[in-house]
């Protein structure tokens, strides 16, 4: 555990994706005086450390996709990246081209998929409604914890420092004082509630594990659309998110019933063999949002001092190298004024 010290360049609060990826990019940088303040006793307590771990490229809109396919890029440096591709699959074709057009405008290359190709993979999915499918070959599957300790590596990390209270030039902590020429906000669900700013829109997701067996090798896949959910392959079964969304509180992300009465439904109507699953292991994270849906990454308008990285929206896991690369070319250009 870093010690607390008197002062630093940036103070980055937050220890999950987007607060360790910013101390890694700013390492890449040359920059070195830097702490990340984490207030729980491990980094990746909350969202990050709950991620599914799916390596999605193709995001709903353009500037997530380009961060999330620069992310990928960067993490088949490590090996903390596994290339199994995925399978998208649609009821709306119109949906289907837009991301179509998404993967050409950001050079994902595609194959299209009909009925057979994604039975092929998943024959348990056999009443799904599918229009269009499209299989995305570099898509992958995200080594969570090992990553997020790839980013704490080298980075100084105070555990146990919650922040009470954020103004230019110093920073309160459940530690104590520092004073910070930089602040950098990556607290997740947290986001702005230290600053005055609009508080991000928080929403609880449930995954859960059901005892069944994936077809080997099958890449994981993601139906978009109405009855939105996600399957993959898992050691210990087949890992399933209905895709949920009920608001919560920062931090509220323990699994409740709802959820699992959300997942028994859309199994009821897709796929009867894995409806009867027993399901072994359940867990919630806690996806935050800003009011446009758009990521909060960079410098803020009114205050030199600080800098955003907040509101990845579930995208944290794939984005976050890029993320970080953008948080830190802020963070940079607010140290040389």
């Amino acid at each position: 555990m870093a010690e607390l010290p008197e002062r630093v360049d940036v103070a980055i609060i937050g220890g999950g994706f987007a607060g360790l990826a910013t101390a890694w990019a700013l390492r890449r940088r040359g920059v070195a005086d830097a702490i990340v303040l984490e207030r729980e006793a491990e980094i990746g307590r909350f969202a990050s450390g709950r991620s599914a771990g799916l390596g999605r490229q193709l995001a709903e809109d353009d500037d997530t996709a380009a961060l999330a396919v620069r992310g990928a890029q960067l993490m088949r440096e490590t090996p903390h990246w596994r290339e199994t591709g995925s399978v998208m699959t649609f009821d709306d074709a119109a949906l289907a081209e837009a991301y179509l057009a998404r993967a050409a405008k950001h050079g994902v290359a595609v194959q299209p998929l009909d009925r057979a190709g994604v039975l092929a993979g998943w024959p348990q999915l056999a009443e799904l409604r599918v229009e269009r499918a499209i299989a995305v070959p570099s898509d992958g599957v995200i080594a969570v914890q090992p990553l997020l300790r790839l980013f704490a590596a080298d980075a100084q990390v105070a555990l146990g420092a919650r922040v009470t209270a954020v103004e230019a030039g110093r920073v309160t902590t459940a530690r104590g004082v520092l004073a910070a020429r930089v602040v950098v906000d990556a607290s997740g669900a947290w986001a702005g509630g230290l600053t005055g700013d609009e508080p991000l829109l928080s929403y609880k997701r449930h995954v859960f594990i059901l005892e069944a067996e994936a077809a080997p090798q099958a890449p994981w896949l993601w139906h978009l659309g109405s009855g939105e959910m996600y399957l993959r392959g898992d050691a210990a079964g087949i890992l399933v998110s209905p895709c949920d969304a009920s608001r919560s509180e920062p931090g509220h992300q323990d699994p409740d019933l709802v959820g699992e009465e959300h997942l028994r439904k859309l199994l009821d109507d897709t796929t009867p063999e894995l409806a009867a699953a027993r399901i072994t292991r359940r867990w919630a994270c806690q996806r935050a949002y800003t009011p446009d849906r758009k990521m909060r990454l960079g410098r803020d308008r009114d205050r030199p001092w600080l800098v955003w990285a907040a509101g990845l929206g579930g995208h944290g896991a794939t984005a976050a190298p890029a993320v970080g690369e953008r948080v830190a070319e802020a963070v940079v250009a607010a140290l040389r004024g």
